[in-house]
């Protein structure tokens, strides 16, 4: 088992994540994302460029570009390629590993103005930030209750929701080898733990807040995801 402090965890766990955060930027910067490229081409650019710029070889998790209808589908779906038409809204979710520490970000991205995709984008972005702000005042909450006010903040703005989870643990790669893939590691209706303790080996939990919603008519979502805890 690795040895890595406390200290040593939070440090480089905030790298990881600001690395993933950059990458995101270049894919921005870059203007990868564009109409007539498909979920598959995309993945495979962002791969490269991961590899390019900071010699990415592992992700902990699969990497996914979501487009079109396929938007409204979470981490575990696998459906068919689609290519990027204009007003589609498209999300990434990628989990690069940085020196052994996980990194995982996620943002959606709209191919236009619609109006209504746009507002989804803003009260994505709201939700989010109220979501944190209100675990921040009590960390010690359950995942559980953090769950219930990010349902409760989706259907009060009138979405639906497109995940069974509103986030997970995260920490050195790989942490579900290290942890286990358990219920009660991720924001959900299942964790009746609190979220600001530690692990049997005495690091802390470290949580990423991951938001899923969807058009109540099921044709689009978008998705957002970071580090919460630190």
């Amino acid at each position: 088992m690795s040895c890595v402090l406390v200290s040593d965890l939070d440090k480089g766990l905030s790298e990881a994540q600001q690395k993933a955060r950059d990458l995101l930027e270049q894919i921005e910067n870059r203007k990868i994302l564009s109409i007539g490229a498909t979920e598959k081409e995309l993945t495979e650019q962002i791969y490269q460029l991961a590899f390019d710029l900071y010699g990415v070889t592992k992700h902990w998790h699969k990497r996914i570009v979501r487009t079109g209808v396929n938007s409204i589908l979470s981490f575990s779906a696998n459906p068919p390629d689609l290519t990027i038409q204009e007003n589609d809204l498209v999300y990434l979710d990628l989990g690069p590993v940085f020196d052994e520490f996980e990194g995982d970000v996620g943002k959606t991205y709209l191919m236009g103005d619609d109006p209504d995709k746009a507002r989804l984008l803003q009260d994505l972005d709201r939700i989010w930030k109220e979501a944190k702000t209100y675990y921040l005042n009590r960390p010690n909450m359950t995942g559980e209750e953090l769950w219930l006010e990010v349902l409760r903040l989706t259907k009060d703005a009138g979405w639906g929701y497109g995940s069974q989870i509103a986030g997970h643990i995260i920490g050195e790669f790989s942490h579900k080898q290290k942890y286990g893939d358990l219920p009660h590691w991720r924001i959900n209706q299942f964790n009746q733990l609190p979220m600001d303790g530690l692990h049997a080996d005495g690091k802390k939990k470290h949580w990423i807040l991951e938001l899923h919603l969807v058009d109540p008519d099921q044709k689009y979502g978008a998705f957002f995801e970071d580090l919460l805890t630190l």
